[in-house]
């Protein structure tokens, strides 16, 4: 009699411990392919990357954060609309995620991060319209561009808090400044430099001489002189310089540089055993989300004008945004992990208590399932530079790490906006020639 009812606790206990198996190894395989694949952009093709990605089978909630990888791939890839379907597809389902639903809150609570949806962190929800912005301008359609920067200033305003810059791109500024150049809105973009600089000297980072360059030249064109006076002092530019920069019939190039890969999450746990009666009784793993400290050496790309040779130089640092989001996020992580542990420790005493066995395999079941989220959308560069140049020069040359030396030729009065990626050997380039606007 004892042994037949024994036998379905022990089942069922025992297909718990199956199904957290299951669980923990469908979700940290993926994730585990994820962050390798991220890691060999650098030494493989987005376009090979892109057709090994393609293969995963992502769990329904991961559904946002692979469009956002798979999209940013295209883009690296130069196959634009498909860009735009992928990175608008994440962008909705990131907006409709923004209510978690009640049953993603339970498995959350009871078995592990990974089991609700991803649904961006804060700068995930503005860089995807960055992303979107120059897939767009690429595809020659700066309109569709501007209407992406105007939906990033959009979702800056509603992440912006008093105590953290979390969900606040300097890059995004510096996007939406390029645009409105591009569109002869200098008003609008002198307000995106302006706010691209606050929030680098927000940060600590240097301000770069082309932001400061930027500032200064579109400060004279607007005739906001008492301001124009006030950056020649403090950036210590000529007049020699600005009349450079201002000249009539000069060609005007943007460049964009995207250098190396964003740093991946990395799982850190500890076992800690729970004590009761002055015994043993239990573990209990606490694991945790981690950015490992990583040696980068951050490279740039060259552009020669005439006898000059410019560099980009660093406008953000995607990797501290990526900590910026962790470090905010870090207290609700660790409280609904302890708060699990404390359902787990409980749901293990009350199968103990109904026989040993049963109490065993919960134990093991509940350690087993236990993981960190380590999603996050690392095919993003680690770096985003900038570099902007004024020239009556006929063309520039631009050289980036797998990218051989490319000429541009260019027209008097044209506008252009370059692109290069460190771990792409292609040229993005828009072109609008003066006639257009």
């Amino acid at each position: 009699m004892g042994r037949r009812s024994f036998l379905p606790s022990f089942i069922s206990y025992r297909f718990f411990l199956l199904f957290a198996l299951l669980i923990l190894s469908g979700c940290s395989v993926t994730h585990k392919k994820v962050n390798l694949l991220s890691q060999s952009l650098n030494t493989n093709s987005p376009e090979a990357v892109l057709t090994q990605i393609q293969t995963l089978k992502p769990e329904e909630r991961d559904r946002p954060l692979f469009n956002l990888n798979i999209g940013t791939l295209q883009f690296l890839s130069q196959d634009y609309p498909a860009a735009i379907t992928s990175l608008t597809l994440a962008k909705d389902e990131m907006a409709i995620l923004f209510a978690t639903s009640f049953s993603e809150n339970i498995g959350a609570a009871t078995v592990n991060e990974t089991m609700r949806s991803y649904s961006g962190t804060p700068s995930d929800l503005v860089m995807v319209h960055n992303i979107l912005a120059l897939s767009y301008l690429f595809n020659d359609d700066p309109d569709a561009a501007c209407v992406e920067i105007l939906q990033a200033d959009i979702m800056m305003k509603k992440l912006i808090k008093k105590d953290s810059n979390s969900g606040q791109l300097a890059s995004a500024h510096v996007i939406s400044a390029i645009i409105y150049e591009l569109l002869d809105e200098q008003d609008n973009a002198f307000i995106s430099y302006k706010f691209a600089a606050e929030l680098m000297q927000a940060r600590g980072a240097p301000l770069t001489d082309d932001i400061k360059l930027s500032l200064t030249r579109l400060s004279k064109e607007l005739g906001v002189l008492d301001q124009f006076d006030q950056y020649k002092t403090e950036f210590a530019i000529s007049d020699e310089q600005i009349n450079e920069l201002t000249a009539a019939n000069n060609s005007n190039l943007y460049f964009i540089h995207f250098d190396s890969v964003v740093t991946s999450k990395k799982e850190v746990s500890i076992m800690v055993p729970s004590y009761h009666d002055n015994r043993n009784d239990q573990l209990v793993r606490i694991a945790m989300p981690s950015y490992p400290n990583v040696a980068r050496s951050i490279g740039s790309a060259d552009i020669d004008v005439g006898e000059q040779d410019i560099r980009t130089t660093e406008i953000e640092s995607v990797d501290v945004l990526a900590r910026e989001d962790l470090d905010a996020e870090y207290p609700a992580i660790l409280l609904a992990t302890t708060a699990r542990a404390v359902i787990k420790y409980d749901a293990v005493k009350n199968a103990e208590k109904k026989d040993p066995l049963a109490g065993f395999l919960m134990n093991v079941a509940t350690v087993l399932s236990e993981s960190a989220d380590v999603r996050s959308w690392n095919m993003l560069p680690a770096s985003i530079q900038y570099a902007y140049v004024s020239t009556n020069e006929e063309n520039v040359s631009i050289r980036a790490r797998k990218l051989a030396k490319r000429k541009i030729e260019l027209t008097a009065g044209s506008k252009h906006v370059i692109l290069t990626s460190s771990i792409s050997d292609k040229l993005f380039h828009y072109q609008q020639d003066k006639s257009i606007y």
